[in-house]
């Protein structure tokens, strides 16, 4: 997976990323995910309300899926 593709996925909506790991996160916008060359950073609001990050290597992406309603809590 490269920056682009992610970033082109994001601009038709909420998506789910398949990491090789076989875990999946919902990105429901622009506004939860910062994307630079090599790393997705996820933002995501725990159970106790702090916002946090999962960082995401671009590189263990395995594919992107679009959600057609907007994203849940990542899992």
């Amino acid at each position: 997976m490269d920056r682009s593709h992610l970033l082109s996925a994001l601009d038709q909506g909420p998506v789910r990323v398949y990491m090789n790991d076989g875990k999946t996160y919902e990105i429901p916008d622009h506004k939860s995910c910062l994307v630079d060359s090599t790393t997705a950073y996820v933002l995501y609001r725990r159970d106790d309300g702090k916002l946090k990050a999962h960082w995401l290597a671009l590189v263990s992406m395995n594919r992107i899926e679009s959600l057609d309603s907007p994203a849940s809590a990542t899992s």
